[in-house]
């Protein structure tokens, strides 16, 4: 029924509850409007307190803004969750006074102390919440009025803070009787693989460190049931992140929600995939510029598509604070002004940091809408991986996402051509030719391979 319940317009859809959804069988034709609106509901990013050393115990207290807040006094308090993004100071005395320990992810209080060393289970009588701090950094800016050209990145500042640094990881690996499970030291060799992976896309902002491991014994087939099963038996835990490896043939998908994620398999493209979705990443989709039809998750110059990949696609990559101002270029003055521009990009590659002066993207605010198109060059050459050639130019259109929380940033591929195309190529109401490009070739496997350095364009309204 995956079909029926499209969700490229809807990003908050995507994977987590939906997927659980589809899999239970709710999901259907009939339902599919109820559903719809019970799944795209408002869920602003709250702190939860809860009255047992379970993530999944009753809400004694909701908190969604800044501020102190005082438990009842025969309330006991034995865990929080913890949106990303913000930090919560839970304290022994009322108004927010006395013993205290700051906590920036969701944490069983039956495993924590207060500064003093005493146990904060049952003895949290008010908790303080507050933005993560944001230090200063190249890749987090604001653009001052006069800047023409900076595209301002709308991702919440302490949002950025808190996914920007090293992230604590703890894995779940579920056994089933009849079934295999990749062993523990696969898991860690492919969470390293995608630590090393973020090191340099994120420009050594992001790393992964793995701190706890866990076995756990399912008795269910049945793919909901048996993560259900899963979550219930797994030890609570304070890591960022908890990755659940599931017994192969018990889920037909991989999926993520909130803080977790739940892997079929061992893919580097699956984890890359489903930790962008903790990230706040959504699906990179395929416009058709011809028809007009849309392939959901057809995009594979990011790892959110469902092809193999080497990176997310630039839109995401700006999103979870990756570039620098100066690397992505507003277009619209320029236009305005002339009619047309024209801007040489380099590739976009690993996104490893350069001191290489070219931009890796333009970007065209389109008028009247709260939408972006990002022009982009995502490979220097043809790799393995895919079929993306060496200076193919894309343009994605994609939210500014003024306020957007959880799996937000999905993009929508709408041209795609080589640097040497002589035709013009629409997309959301302006004309790209490629102009120009340089390139050399290189010998791979015995074979000769072309390299572009850089390809321009020529953009008009």
């Amino acid at each position: 029924m995956v079909e029926t319940c499209l969700t490229y317009a809807h990003p908050e859809l995507e994977d987590g509850v939906f997927i659980d959804a589809v899999q239970s069988g709710q999901c259907t034709a009939a339902n599919w409007s109820v559903l719809r609106e019970q799944l795209l509901a408002p869920r602003p990013p709250s702190v939860f307190v809860r009255e047992s050393c379970n993530g999944g115990s009753q809400v004694i207290q909701e908190a969604a803004s800044n501020g102190c807040y005082t438990l009842a006094p025969t309330a006991g308090a034995s865990f929080v969750d913890v949106p990303v993004g913000k930090t919560v100071t839970l304290h022994a005395a009322g108004d927010c006074t006395g013993d205290s320990v700051t906590v920036e992810t969701d944490t069983n209080l039956c495993e924590t102390s207060f500064g003093s060393g005493a146990s904060a289970n049952d003895k949290v009588r008010s908790f303080r919440v507050q933005d993560v701090e944001v230090l200063p950094s190249a890749h987090r800016y604001d653009c001052a009025s006069g800047e023409s050209t900076c595209v301002e990145n709308y991702n919440n500042a302490s949002r950025l803070a808190a996914i920007n640094k090293k992230l604590t990881v703890k894995i779940v690996r579920m056994t089933l009787d009849g079934k295999t499970t990749p062993a523990l030291t696969t898991i860690k060799n492919t969470i390293g693989n995608l630590s090393d992976y973020y090191a340099v896309a994120s420009r050594n902002q992001l790393s992964l460190d793995v701190i706890a491991s866990q076995n756990v014994a399912v008795t269910s087939t049945n793919c909901a049931t048996a993560k259900t099963q899963a979550r219930q038996k797994a030890t609570s835990s304070s890591a960022f992140l908890t990755v659940y490896v599931l017994p192969g043939g018990v889920c037909s998908t991989s999926n993520a929600g909130s803080r977790s994620v739940n892997l079929k398999g061992t893919l580097f493209r699956d984890y890359a995939h489903e930790v962008g979705h903790v990230l706040g990443l959504a699906h990179g989709n395929v416009r058709d510029p011809s028809t007009g039809t849309v392939k959901s998750s057809g995009d594979s110059s990011t790892y959110m598509g469902i092809f193999a990949s080497d990176n997310y696609n630039l839109p995401q990559l700006h999103w979870l604070g990756w570039t620098k101002k100066e690397e992505i270029v507003k277009i619209n003055s320029a236009i305005a002004s002339n009619g047309f521009t024209e801007i040489t990009l380099r590739p976009v590659g690993s996104n490893a940091d350069s001191t290489n002066p070219l931009p890796i993207g333009a970007v065209w605010e389109i008028p009247g809408t709260d939408q972006r198109l990002f022009i982009a060059v995502p490979k220097p050459r043809l790799t393995g991986t895919n079929q993306i050639e060496g200076g193919t130019v894309f343009a994605y259109r994609a939210p500014k996402c003024v306020g957007c929380t959880g799996m937000a940033m999905g993009t929508m591929q709408m041209a795609r051509f080589g640097a040497k195309s002589i035709n013009e190529h629409e997309a959301s109401g302006i004309f790209i030719k490629p102009v120009g490009y340089t390139s050399s070739f290189v010998q791979v496997d015995g074979q000769s391979v072309e390299v572009f350095t850089s390809v321009t364009l020529r953009v008009r309204q």
